[in-house]
């Protein structure tokens, strides 16, 4: 449709039931109904412009007709919102006029789902287009959303009040709530698809829960859906069945499956093959998906990374100062905290990548690149409970020493372990050094507070009671500098791994010139063990810095026997390792050597 109309529907806020040739489709579904618990909007009253943009050639949608739009209301905006237009467009229109469609609908808005009929179907013809509603509301929020982000579910603006278009996708704000009802679309019967799933671990002779994704491309609501796991160069386990809830078309959902350790402490790759839904064969031509089990030896303790996004612009980010303070006090050095700044004095390069891939918002937390949270301290020590009790494939320890009196290079000596053998292994060790007390005068160090005034209480009430913006602040675990800090050095951890051997691996990191770090006594150094298969952080070490030539010790593995051998997490040894080894002397002194 090249001409824009301007049609008028007699049409009050309803619902429309399908005919057997039409459905309800959407990014957005009733699965997601639950979860759309966000509203948007610009914190003041106008009008906005939402919608959702459908792919040419779609393979459900190419030579559909929409009928009718369904949009979802938040009840406690209802009375606020009016003057409801429905838009279609093949490209986000400057401003509304510019649209190829436009309809205004009459009548209120109603808690929950608003129907409206379109006076003239749109006709796809395997052509892209965007179609969304605009609305007029006099509160600040009411553009209603929810469940898990996906491409092209979710545009907002105003081109009309000069505010451009954005795309939210990977905002952690779910899909727009908004249907569109289809005619004569693609949509077969029993059709599940699952992503590939990464790599888990487990223990020998147990078994770990492996959450997986699943979408329903089938036209009807499903309940179960059946399966096998089949093993790379082995054995295929029996059809299991397992309840996926009431899974509308389009919806998406995660599902946790038992997967057994293997018998030999490796890594196989794993096929999950969707057989069935709801009891009839899944006529899905993508039923499976991919991903890696290791079986391991043992279990590791688990030293998990907090890594705070946060910035002195932020008037939330108090939040967070407080929750990592609190987490210190809670657990000590159990826990390696990195507070990563972002468009203040404290921001540092080193981190830029981390925190475009990572920071869901300011302030914002992820715990070893898995585990995303609001970094209050409930939901921090709620995500370590997590964190603490998995599984980890490997350990690392870490010495660091200046390399001389001036310091000015740091000498990390990292050494990790692992519980499994792999003869193509993808680590690789990231250095960080972090700072405690950070301070400073001026503008640029003072802590916007938008606590200032209210009445939160609790752990906020220092920040309640203090101005909207604080100077004299100290700020703790600071990330001063780092190398490789998102996927790790190269050739830091050797791909050939062997259950049986320590690796060591040394680097030297250089602080010279660097103005944001001020007492280097308050300095930690970091090692993070990463995957780089997929950036989780495996395990971590962190501790002080030694002063230059008094700490570790070089010498070969034929030095005489000492009284006693410890690898650096205490396990006694009875011959010498590679890596750091802390030895008694029989004069009663103790050392650590570095066995190369």
């Amino acid at each position: 449709m090249t001409a824009a109309l301007l049609l008028a529907a007699n049409t009050q806020a309803r619902v429309i039931t399908p005919t057997k040739e039409q459905v309800w489709w959407g990014y957005f579904n009733e699965s997601d109904f639950e979860t759309a618990d966000y509203t948007i909007g610009t914190g003041s009253a106008m009008t906005l412009m939402a919608g959702i943009y459908i792919p040419a050639n779609h393979t459900n949608l190419g030579n559909a007709t929409i009928q009718g739009v369904r949009v979802y209301i938040d009840g406690g905006v209802t009375s606020s919102l009016s003057n409801l237009k429905i838009w279609i467009s093949k490209k986000l229109p400057n401003k509304l006029d510019e649209a190829d469609y436009k309809q205004s609908t009459l009548g209120s808005l109603s808690a929950g789902i608003n129907d409206y009929k379109l006076t003239t179907p749109y006709q796809v013809n395997n052509e892209g287009f965007y179609i969304g509603y605009s609305v007029k509301s006099t509160t600040g929020y009411f553009i209603r959303c929810g469940g898990t982000d996906a491409p092209n579910s979710f545009f907002v603006g105003n081109p009309d009040a000069g505010m451009s278009w954005s795309d939210l996708n990977g905002q952690g704000l779910g899909k727009l709530a908004f249907q569109i009802l289809v005619e004569g679309g693609n949509f077969p019967s029993n059709c599940v698809t699952a992503e590939d799933f990464g790599q888990h671990m487990v223990l020998q002779g147990e078994e770990t829960s492996v959450p997986i994704t699943i979408t329903n491309y089938g036209q009807n609501t499903i309940g179960t859906i059946s399966y096998t796991i089949a093993t790379e160069g082995g054995s295929t386990t029996p059809e299991e069945t397992v309840s996926v809830g009431s899974l509308a078309l389009n919806g998406t959902k995660t599902i946790n499956i038992p997967f057994a350790s293997d018998a030999e402490t490796r890594k196989y790759q794993k096929t999950f093959n969707i057989t069935k839904v709801d009891g009839k064969n899944n006529t899905a031509s993508e039923n499976s998906a991919t991903g890696f089990l290791i079986t391991m030896k043992e279990k590791y303790a688990v030293t998990p990374v907090i890594e705070e996004f946060t910035g002195t612009w932020c008037g939330w980010c108090p939040r967070g100062t407080v929750g990592m303070e609190k987490i210190h006090e809670t657990y000590g050095d159990q826990v390696v905290q990195i507070a990563a700044h972002s468009g203040d004095v404290m921001a540092i390069s080193a981190y830029s990548s981390v925190i475009n891939t990572y920071a869901g918002g300011f302030p914002s937390s992820i715990t070893d690149r898995r585990y995303e949270a609001d970094p209050s301290f409930a939901s921090l020590k709620n995500v370590l409970t997590t964190a603490f009790n998995r599984a980890a494939p490997a350990s690392i320890d870490l010495y660091a020493e200046w390399d001389n009196t001036t310091k000015t290079k740091v000498v990390f000596t990292a050494t990790t372990r692992f519980a499994y053998n792999e003869n193509d292994g993808q680590y690789g060790i990231a250095y960080i050094l972090v700072e405690d007390g950070l301070t400073g005068t001026g503008s640029n160090w003072a802590q916007t507070n938008y606590y200032s005034g209210q009445s939160v209480g609790g752990d906020m009430a220092w920040w309640c009671s203090a101005g909207s913006s604080v100077t004299g602040i100290e700020f703790n675990h600071v990330a001063v500098a780092g190398w490789s800090v998102q996927n790790g050095v190269n050739n830091s951890v050797n791909p050939i791994i062997d259950s049986n051997t320590e690796q060591t691996h040394t680097y030297t990191g250089s602080i010279s010139g660097n103005s944001l770090v001020q007492d280097k006594t308050k300095l930690k150094a970091v090692a993070l063990l990463i995957d780089r298969t997929n950036g989780t952080i495996v395990n971590a070490a962190q501790t002080a810095i030694e002063d230059y030539g008094t700490g570790i010790s070089t010498v070969s593995s034929k030095e005489d026997t000492p009284e006693a051998r410890y690898s650096l997490d205490g396990r006694k040894l009875q011959t010498p390792q590679k890596g750091i080894n802390i030895i008694r002397m029989s004069d009663g002194t103790t050392r650590k050597v570095l066995i190369k």
